[in-house]
């Protein structure tokens, strides 16, 4: 361990004085997704938390339905559940088991606190499960509960377990912010410990709850952050994955949404922007990041307006271009840039 720690300090310390030669990096979900909002319910109060906490709704299961059934036209291979907490949805094993029926793989984003109520359930399509995504705040129990919820911590641990025993594919996903900024190597090698098959870090975005408890880090924080994440995988031999939240490509089309290999349905069943912007806690961005309901279309329809919306927003970004100083700026070439557009 403690060589490991030696290297990583003198080699982190190069890939910070090498920030400016970086244009690449490894994409959070990378499949080909689609991906489903399938509540706003959640049994945490995270100090970080992008939406109203009093939010109660469930996608409608006719239009998840509707959505998986148009993705398959279009060759979606995997379907991701997230919300709120996908475990409260009222009718989550119906929605796996129609999932499955229809041939796709499927992964979920979760805090764990219900994992073990269905892990039974899980197992029996371990086949099909591309990963569980465990939100991990930090390596240190204390923190960790701090931020999202007391005994959270013991839960996963538990979990972790259950999933070695199912042979369940999982990852470990750790928003960074200025109080766990420095335990990127401890987290990436709690997660190899603990039998991940990958870490994901992502960011905490500019919200009311995330600027009145300053957790958002600065632009020089974040190219700095992520200049240590792309060169972490050669300390752990652990996969690394940064979200677009940290940086995206450095390109007209930022990320997987706006090059629609990820399309998302909301809990009202609107296809939007991308899972991130959906019920914002900000009016101007969560209405902003709707292109079109599928409650009175069909996913084809549906699926040709949020083309022309993503279009439109790309045209947008062209014109920025043209007046943006630097065009390698993380600010430009990360979600910080898409919730100031659609924040103005």
């Amino acid at each position: 361990m403690k060589p490991m720690r030696f290297l990583w300090k003198r080699y982190k310390n190069q890939l910070i004085k090498q920030a400016k030669k970086i244009k690449t990096h490894q994409s959070f979900f990378a499949r080909q997704s689609l991906a489903l909002i399938v509540t706003s319910k959640c049994n945490f109060s995270c100090k970080h938390c992008l939406v109203d906490f009093n939010d109660t709704r469930d996608l409608p299961f006719e239009i998840a339905q509707k959505a998986i059934l148009g993705a398959k036209r279009y060759n979606f291979k995997n379907v991701v559940l997230t919300g709120g907490e996908p475990f409260l949805y009222s009718r989550f094993k119906e929605l796996i088991e129609f999932i499955v029926k229809n041939n796709y793989t499927f992964s979920l984003v979760t805090n764990g606190w219900n994992f073990k109520k269905f892990a039974d359930f899980l197992k029996r399509y371990k086949d099909r499960i591309a990963s569980i995504a465990f939100s991990l705040e930090s390596v240190d129990k204390k923190l960790h509960d701090f931020m999202r919820r007391q005994d959270s911590f013991d839960r996963l641990m538990e979990d972790f377990r259950i999933c070695r025993k199912y042979k369940i594919p999982f990852e470990i996903v750790t928003a960074i912010g200025p109080s766990n900024y420095g335990e990127i190597l401890d987290i990436s090698i709690f997660a190899k410990g603990h039998g991940a098959k990958c870490v994901a870090f992502t960011t905490m975005l500019p919200c009311p709850r995330t600027q009145k408890n300053k957790l958002v880090l600065d632009a020089a924080k974040r190219q700095e952050l992520f200049s240590m994440l792309r060169g972490l995988y050669k300390i752990t031999k652990l996969p690394v994955d940064i979200a677009a939240d940290i940086r995206a490509n450095s390109n007209i089309k930022l990320c997987l949404a706006l090059n629609m290999n990820e399309v998302t349905v909301d809990v009202d069943g609107n296809l939007v922007h991308c899972c991130e912007l959906a019920g914002y806690d900000s009016k101007s961005i969560s209405h902003g990041a709707v292109a079109t309901s599928l409650k009175d279309k069909s996913f084809d329809e549906a699926l040709k307006i949020l083309s022309e919306y993503i279009h439109k927003f790309i045209c947008g970004r062209i014109e920025d271009y043209k007046i943006q100083p630097d065009t390698d700026h993380i600010d430009f070439n990360s979600c910080f840039y898409c919730v100031d557009k659609l924040g103005k």
